[in-house]
């Protein structure tokens, strides 16, 4: 299962749509980093097909995320643990991806209020600020962290070598991994040689 979040033009979206991702997700919160326009996202999406189009939601009161579920035609949304957790349960009904940040110092959200997270959502994406280096963090207490990714459906995004995937995968028993969308170098003109060596080594390994 893969991710790809942060879309903000038609060519990561062809790209990512091509690599048959499972999601692809668009920043629908204004005034924040990543931000798209929901009118240029139903654009892009009417060029895609095949993965679900995801609205991503930081700290956006949990009413406007749902109305932007029904009004954009979602086919899921992702919140924030920290700031929307007490809220997921007035999301029911709707797929949710429940976006968790990992530190250097471990989980944002304790562990025990994540399990009671995990049972009202589909997904869990665990995000690795860039500071973090996951692979130390995960070795030094592998049984913690198994344990947390076996609740639900968990992708990690971090920052890792290309080849570190397919073991990290298998080790923790994630489902999966998730990827970001960057701009493009001119439009219609953008390198994904760094993200294609990571799809590469995940098919050579299947």
């Amino acid at each position: 299962m893969i991710k790809a979040s942060r879309i903000v033009h038609l060519t990561d979206a062809r790209y990512f749509a091509a690599r048959e991702v499972d999601y692809l997700g668009f920043n629908l919160e204004e005034a924040t980093e990543g931000y798209l326009d929901p009118m240029y996202m139903k654009a892009i999406r009417e060029w895609v097909e095949g993965p679900k189009i995801v609205g991503e939601f930081s700290s956006a009161p949990i009413e406007v995320v749902r109305e932007s579920a029904a009004f954009f035609g979602l086919d899921a949304v992702q919140v924030s643990a920290a700031n929307h957790g007490n809220q997921l349960a007035d999301l029911g009904g709707l797929e949710v991806i429940l976006s968790v940040k990992i530190t250097p110092n471990g989980l944002e959200v304790p562990a025990e209020t994540l399990k009671q997270y995990a049972a009202l959502v589909d997904v869990l994406l665990f995000e690795a600020t860039p500071d973090t280096d996951v692979q130390a963090l995960f070795a030094s207490a592998p049984d913690f962290w198994r344990n947390l990714f076996r609740q639900k459906p968990a992708l990690l995004q971090a920052n890792v070598p290309a080849e570190a995937w397919p073991e990290l995968i298998r080790e923790y028993q994630l489902a999966g991994l998730g990827l970001t969308g960057s701009e493009e170098e001119q439009t219609g003109v953008k390198s994904f040689d760094e993200i294609e060596e990571i799809f590469e080594i995940l098919d050579g390994g299947r």
